[in-house]
């Protein structure tokens, strides 16, 4: 058996003995992605290591810290789905690129939010730039793997997310203590662009565009996109955007995903000051501490994408990328709730790293099923469940302050675990199958 594929400058017809050996050079892409949601992750989240100090020097309650936390999300949100059209349509790397650069200006500038309502204003225009980046990447991947990789692909780079978050929250400690808070957004600013320079040298939106891949592993990815019933070009899936938002499952998984990023988001903005002010660390020890559940989740992120590729492998896509969502979605709920009830800060910890672990069990799954539904989409369905994902990140600090401010942590807490346990409920009602053309 033989495959004929196109490159760009010729046909080439390889082996399926040849197709099976492959390359590495796909990984390779999936290592730069796993670099840029870490610097992503750097900058957006130092501020919550930050808050304790800015709140004193700004002289803002629980309440208002919560709102400026939620203006980085309500920019987020608005170029979420514009990021994974422009992806879709003039490749995804451009409009990474573009966004590096943007939100690292407002990183730079948000020591000089004097007045509340301009820093509100700076972290909703640095959330603007940081919301291409993730439909732009599931653009991106949607073309670089073949189907039954698609998981662990997703999990992989997601490690970045996980990773971003635990080197923040101890570097930004450091840089704290040594040259103050406002040095922690003017240092971070110029990390994303040293990025920029990595994937300009190395990166490429396509693998039929790259200079470094194999006959072979490109034949794998092109082979494996068709094989498994992905579809392997525009021309091959006819699916517009009138499918995708008249696709029920689409906007319920949207639903379902916006629970999980609601719990994850309101670990992200609060845990640092909650282990500071409803525990009563240091700072020092509560940047330790903050960044156990991200070592956890470094593990749990491509675990899930493996296992969200081997259940679908043998229950098939609908039921195989869902399973794992399911059981981490309840079990964080029901740690969470376990760890308010532990008296040890050890304990405490332990629990919520295995919350959060569980929690980020559900990516690798959750960024498939886009995959899944429609090749050519991907970014365009990305960017959908990423803006719901984002009403999370919206909604998460803001009711996190007025829960904290009027009933205390755990009704926070609790709040944030019954959110999870009900996204788990709605994803069953979510079917993950390829998205058929209306008029078809």
């Amino acid at each position: 058996m033989s495959i004929e594929i196109e490159s760009p400058n010729e046909v080439v017809t390889v082996a399926a003995s040849e197709m099976a050996a492959g390359g590495n050079r796909r990984w390779g892409i999936m290592a730069l992605f796993f670099l840029c949601y870490s610097v992503l992750y750097i900058d957006r989240s130092c501020i919550s290591m930050a808050a304790p100090a800015m709140m004193k020097h700004f002289g803002w309650d629980a309440a208002q810290y919560g709102y400026v936390a939620t203006a980085f999300f309500l920019g987020y949100a608005s170029s979420m789905i514009l990021g994974g059209w422009l992806a879709d349509k003039f490749g995804g790397g451009r409009v990474v690129v573009f966004g590096v650069f943007w939100w690292s200006i407002f990183v730079f500038v948000t020591p000089f939010g004097a007045s509340i309502g301009l820093m509100i204003a700076i972290r909703a225009l640095m959330g603007f730039g940081e919301g291409v980046t993730l439909p732009s990447i599931s653009s991106m991947i949607a073309q670089w793997v073949p189907k039954k990789e698609t998981g662990i692909a997703q999990g992989i780079s997601l490690v970045g997310v996980a990773a971003g978050i635990a080197i923040a929250m101890p570097v930004t400690s450091w840089i704290m203590a040594t040259w103050g808070w406002q040095a922690v957004f003017k240092i971070f600013a110029f990390v994303a662009p040293a990025w920029v320079v990595l994937w300009w040298m190395f990166g490429a939106d396509k693998p039929d565009h790259d200079k470094f891949i194999s006959k072979a592993e490109l034949a794998y990815i092109k082979a494996g996109q068709k094989i498994a019933g992905l579809q392997s070009s525009s021309v091959d899936d006819p699916t517009t955007k009138r499918d995708i938002f008249t696709t029920p499952s689409v906007w319920i998984g949207a639903a379902s995903f916006y629970c999980t990023n609601y719990l994850f988001y309101l670990f992200m903005t609060w845990l640092p000051m909650y282990f500071v002010k409803a525990r009563g660390l240091q700072l020092s020890k509560s940047a330790l501490y903050t960044m156990m559940p991200y070592l956890v989740a470094m593990v749990t992120y491509p675990l899930g994408g493996w296992c969200a590729d081997r259940a679908a492998v043998k229950f098939g896509h609908n039921w195989g990328r869902k399973i794992f969502p399911l059981i981490g979605q309840l079990g964080a709920g029901v740690l969470l709730v376990a760890s308010t009830q532990a008296s040890d800060i050890i304990m405490a910890v332990g629990l919520v790293s295995c919350s959060n672990g569980l929690l980020c069990l559900t990516m690798g799954g959750y960024y498939s099923m886009p995959l899944i539904f429609s090749k050519k989409n991907a970014g365009k369905i990305t960017g959908l469940w990423a803006t719901f994902a984002t009403f999370g990140g919206i909604c998460a600090p803001t009711f996190t302050g007025l829960l904290v401010k009027y009933h205390g942590y755990n009704s926070a807490l609790y709040f944030g675990s019954g959110i999870s346990v009900l996204g788990a409920i709605i994803l069953l009602f979510c079917t993950v199958k390829p998205l058929v053309h209306k008029e078809a």
